[in-house]
């Protein structure tokens, strides 16, 4: 199974240090291209993907590449919990919808039920550490 992550820098990033402690294996893309790249180029695998939306554009850029998200297990974070934003985020059909200010282990902890993994004690995590640059 693949795990990637697509959040541009400084976008999430207590939920994206939550997924790395979580699933350290997780592909992070920091761009909508090297994320569509990768997703061209599927491994057989069944993929996951942790796909945090900064932006209005950023989420307007997920549902342009619906097509390639069809076989893909989805974890949306949208950027906000307007009415507007919800609604185009359900348009992308992920199995967990979030909000950037959502807590970062509950959404790792929904990552780690997706892979079937038990969830890391949370105070732990607040002890553990990772090299930075995923």
């Amino acid at each position: 199974m693949r795990i990637f992550m697509f959040a541009r820098d400084g976008v999430g990033d207590h939920i994206h240090d939550a997924v790395m402690r979580a699933v350290p294996e997780t592909e992070v893309f920091c761009t909508m291209d090297d994320l569509v790249g990768r997703l061209r180029h599927p491994s057989g695998d069944t993929v996951i993907a942790v796909l945090i939306a900064g932006s209005g554009n950023d989420l307007a850029g997920l549902r342009q590449m619906k097509w390639l998200l069809h076989d893909v297990r989805t974890l949306l974070i949208l950027p906000d919990r307007r009415v507007e934003t919800v609604s185009t985020g359900h348009y992308l059909h992920p199995r967990f919808l979030g909000c950037l200010d959502d807590n970062g282990e509950e959404i790792a902890a929904v990552l780690c039920n997706m892979l079937g993994r038990p969830v890391p004690d949370q105070a732990a995590w607040r002890r553990m550490s990772y090299p930075k640059g995923g």
